[in-house]
């Protein structure tokens, strides 16, 4: 708060002071464009560092500002990172027994909009600014490690784990000043402080310990103390801490200010009649030709980078695949949310009896509204048969639903479990997405051995809906193998699948063979479920950009059908290889009657051959066009169009895309035929030699043939 009031008195005296004075900037009359770029040290606030670990880094920034006197409106954008090592350094040396920290940067990327005032003193600068935006921080996990050295084997046990589950995106306010020293008329050097905060608390962080007991009395928990326990047997206890980012940042940057806007005459004002308001399209003055063109950039939606879930239910009991003897020892259903709070909550909780394949069986649902419901409350006076049991939690105002969770009603002596469960995006195959997913099989039982009549088919893996799925098991066990009873035993498995994008979950379990030739089932089981799917995008594509510079989107030829895009394609990582792809289009023409519309296939929206290059090469993967059966159609027309290359492609890599699209009348003059048409366009850039991993950028273009 120290640090803040020094900032506020300052502003507040520069600002009074300034009001004497009369500006440069005042008495030019004149409009000025000012951008900077900034750095420095990013000191995170107690507010921050306390529930975070957040500890003093840097940042950066690039700003622009448009000045219309002394008044101008600026946008932003930077990022700071925070360094948590040192602070969790602090608290290892709370505790009387070594721990190693694994620790990460909290990384915050923001932009934002807002005023600044700017007042000069000959070669002096003095800005003051607010700002409100949004930011995006980054999900962060820290995880702390006992090991001991004092034994035969060296022993490492997990004590301690932090994280955030997801990007938050919140919304964002700062303040400050910058004072500036003119080198040159248009550049300048200057110092910054400034202090930004989140608007709130919104981002929710989840802090687990292990409670160890002084087993020895004497006053402290050391490394006897935890070995003696077997600490990796106690369980983590999690609280939930709200966490708002508030920094300092302190720094310098540089200064360039250009385009002092001079007065224009009512002349100059005039346009054409027949000005054309598209912003890709300008006349060229030559007779019965118009050419579209755009010397900016486009810039392309990356959809890795949309916002994503604020909100979460997770469910605490009955922990997943536990085994009971019957209902009254779950005594409770319980649950958690994590993220934004629910204003008067109604929950569902559905309990259901599961079969082969996950069939359901029968089904006990109740409502609630608080985050825990007794068992006598769902199940009443129904006797439960053995076997397994599905159960999840929907919070009906949102549609938000935990991850199904499985138990099981059993007399016989099972402990039967998946660990270690990974899944992993192997890429596409069409529009279909490929995953691997791994797991541990841990089984132990004195009724008898884990057995499948079938090893080919003791797995079954199901969708959201528990549809089947279809699956290859793969290295480093092809079949299920029979794990015995007597002693625990762990035996690893991988299967492959393949899923449509209408699958938003994928499950797994294993169902072995009755043990009890008896009324009494003793069948051993276990489900997992996965109910987020990794992005086949991977994070890389959420850093990634790409841009379309200096296009141009002109007729080729004299009928009026066909367009080229052509421009440089602009990628921030090294590629190997770029696809596009013709999402839609959709024109319309005025008057309507001087267009017949789609009159060739090649003329519905279709890259075209042999005008189409990328990077100057012709050799190109493209769909041939084969499916119309018409025969006007060739097999040089396609939606799909892909360029792949032996070597790294960087920098500006040249493009020319000519689509087809409907035209005037044969023998219409095309100035008498105004189209309308929009073009959207999905880019693929691979960012491996192999081709198997790929971000998806995505741009619509709006112009007409005038």
């Amino acid at each position: 708060m120290k640090k803040l009031g020094i900032l506020v008195f300052f502003v507040c005296v520069t600002f009074g002071y300034s009001q004497k004075k009369i500006t440069e900037l005042e008495k030019n009359n004149s409009s000025l464009v000012e951008v900077l770029i900034t750095t420095g040290i990013s000191s995170a606030t107690s507010t921050f560092s306390d529930n975070s670990y957040a500890a003093d880094g840097s940042f950066i920034e690039l700003s622009s500002t448009y000045y219309f006197s002394k008044i101008g409106l600026g946008i932003s954008l930077g990022g700071f990172s925070n360094p948590t090592e040192g602070n969790l350094r602090n608290f290892a040396n709370e505790v009387s027994y070594p721990v190693k920290f694994n620790s990460e940067k909290w990384k915050t990327s923001y932009y934002s909009i807002g005023p600044n005032y700017k007042t000069t003193f000959g070669s002096l600068e003095t800005t003051i600014f607010g700002r409100a935006g949004i930011m995006l921080v980054k999900p962060i996990s820290l995880e702390g490690n006992f090991t001991s050295e004092n034994v035969d084997v060296s022993t490492t046990i997990p004590v301690y784990n932090y994280n955030t589950n997801e990007t938050s995106n919140i919304g964002f306010y700062n303040a400050g000043i910058r004072l500036g020293y003119k080198l040159h008329p248009n550049w300048g050097l200057y110092a910054t402080a400034n202090y930004l905060s989140a608007f709130s608390d919104g981002i929710t962080a989840i802090d687990g310990r292990k409670q160890f007991i002084d087993i020895n009395k004497d006053g402290v928990i050391n490394e006897v103390d935890i070995i003696r326990q077997d600490g990796t047997q106690i369980e983590f206890k999690y609280t939930e801490k709200n966490i708002q980012p508030q920094v300092f940042n302190y720094g310098f940057g540089v200064s360039y200010n250009f385009g002092k806007k001079l007065t224009t005459s009512n002349k100059n004002k005039k346009q054409s009649s027949r000005e054309n308001s598209n912003p890709y399209f300008v006349s060229n003055e030559l007779k019965d030709k118009m050419i579209a063109k755009n010397s900016g950039s486009v810039v392309f939606t990356n959809p890795s980078k949309k916002d994503k879930k604020q909100q979460k239910i997770i469910g605490v009991l009955p922990k997943n695949n536990s085994v009971f003897k019957n209902s009254s020892e779950i005594k409770n259903f319980t649950w958690k949310v994590i993220g934004t709070k629910i204003l008067n909550p109604q929950y569902i909780i559905e309990v259901t009896k599961i079969g082969n394949n996950q069939k359901s069986q029968r089904i006990y649902i109740e409502k609630t509204s608080s985050t825990s419901l007794n068992t006598l409350q769902i199940f009443k006076d129904h006797q439960l048969s053995d076997g397994q049991y599905r159960w999840k939690v929907t919070e009906t105002s949102t549609g938000n639903s935990s991850a199904p969770m499985f138990f099981t009603f059993s007399n016989c002596e099972i402990d039967f479990t998946i660990s270690n469960e990974e899944i992993e995006c192997l890429g596409y195959e069409g529009e279909n997405r490929k995953f691997k997913i791994c797991f541990d099989s841990t089984y132990s039982s004195t009724s008898g051995d884990l057995t499948y009549t079938n090893p080919s088919s003791g797995l079954s893996v199901f969708d959201q809906t528990y549809s089947p799925l279809s699956y290859t098991l793969v290295s480093p066990n092809p079949t299920l193998l029979t794990q015995i009873g007597a002693s625990t035993t762990t035996i690893s498995y991988c299967f492959e699948v393949t899923v449509s994008a209408s699958v938003t979950s994928i499950g797994f379990g294993l169902q072995g063979d009755d043990l009890d030739p008896s009324p009494i089932l003793c069948q051993p089981g276990v489900s997992v479920n996965f109910d987020e799917l990794p992005n086949c995008i991977c994070e890389e594509c959420e850093e990634m950009d790409l841009s379309f510079d200096n296009f141009n989107i002109s007729l080729n030829g004299t009928n009026g059908n066909q367009f080229n895009f052509n421009g440089d394609i602009n990628v921030s990582v090294p590629i190997y290889g770029i696809e596009f792809q013709i999402q839609s289009y959709s024109y319309s023409a005025n008057p309507s009657a001087c267009s017949k519309g789609v009159s060739t296939f090649e003329e519905s929206g279709m890259f075209l051959m042999p005008g189409t290059t990328i990077n100057g090469s012709t050799s190109l993967q493209l769909i041939n066009e084969t499916a119309s059966g018409s025969l006007s159609s060739n097999n040089n027309a396609t939606k799909n169009v892909k360029y792949t290359s032996n070597s790294i492609l960087t920098g500006a890599i040249p493009v020319n895309l000519t689509i087809g699209l409907p035209g005037p009348i044969s023998g219409f003059d095309p100035s008498c035929c105004e189209i309308e048409y929009t073009v959207c366009i999905k880019v693929k850039v691979f960012y491996e030699e192999s081709n198997c991993k790929s971000c998806v950028f995505t741009h619509c273009f709006t112009f007409n043939n005038q």
